[in-house]
């Protein structure tokens, strides 16, 4: 069989030919036995390794599962499966009928233990990349009382620290710091996140323990920040110490989010 059939059978198998070139397909089928067997083969090949085949855990939410369905579905994967099948039917059509079964799962599992090397490696997200994943300022209170026009200054603050301007932004909160008292909580999250997004980790856990130590309403969100700001430290063990007290409540402010990457930790 040259590449150009068995691309056509692929093609064929996966219903991505025109109804001329499909009507041809089945015709030679018909009158071909070793085209026939090479389709057929092919075909259950496809049935075992078809992404639908794979999707067990379709409804799960997990980062793990998804890296998994996309690693299965990848175009590298299937390319691997496409030569896997030349070669299986080559070396098929030298063997007696007997061993079709054997070579057909020999594939599979070849398929199967490299995608296991990918999977299953030791391999885990750096705490960076962990950081990153899980730095999630979308649901930061604003800065600035709803309908109140006269805050300029931390209205100018929240547009630089969203824009990533986190240096000119920390320059307005802590002038605002000293002299704010009612949304003193959100600009000590403000504050923090700005200070360890620049490296200034001792600034940073400063103001993450002020906002703790506070009786303020939004104090419970200084501990997630402080978690992170270890984790982006590279302080695996205080990170996982907060994390775990965050985690032991289910009320707690982000404790699925600091189970979850207690697993990862």
């Amino acid at each position: 069989m040259s590449i150009e059939e068995d691309i056509l059978i692929q093609n064929f198998l996966r219903d991505t030919l025109s109804e001329k070139e499909r009507n041809e397909v089945l015709l030679r089928m018909e009158n071909d036995n070793d085209f026939r067997e090479k389709v057929n083969f092919e075909k259950q090949l496809l049935l075992n390794l078809n992404e639908n085949k794979w999707s067990v855990s379709r409804n799960q939410e997990l980062p793990e599962v998804k890296e998994y369905e996309a690693l299965l579905k990848s175009e590298s994967t299937q390319t691997l499966t496409d030569t896997i099948s030349a070669v299986n039917y080559e070396y098929q059509l030298k063997q007696n009928s007997g061993n079709q079964s054997w070579l057909l799962y020999t594939g599979i599992a070849v398929i199967l233990f490299v995608i296991g090397l990918t999977i299953f490696s030791p391999f885990k997200a750096s705490p960076e990349e962990l950081y990153v994943s899980y730095l999630d300022v979308s649901e930061l209170p604003s800065l600035v009382d709803r309908g109140n026009s006269e805050q300029k200054s931390l209205i100018q603050a929240q547009k630089l620290f969203e824009a990533r301007e986190y240096r000119q932004s920390l320059d307005i909160l802590e002038k605002e710091l000293s002299i704010m008292q009612k949304n003193q909580a959100t600009i000590y999250l403000y504050t923090g996140i700005s200070q360890m997004e620049l490296g200034q980790f001792n600034k940073a856990e400063i103001s993450f323990n002020a906002l703790i130590e506070s009786k303020l309403i939004d104090a419970p969100k200084g501990k997630w920040f402080k978690a992170l700001l270890f984790l982006k430290q590279n302080s695996i063990e205080k990170a996982k110490e907060l994390l775990s007290e965050i985690a032991k409540y289910p009320n707690n402010y982000k404790s699925k989010e600091a189970s979850e990457l207690l697993d990862q930790l």
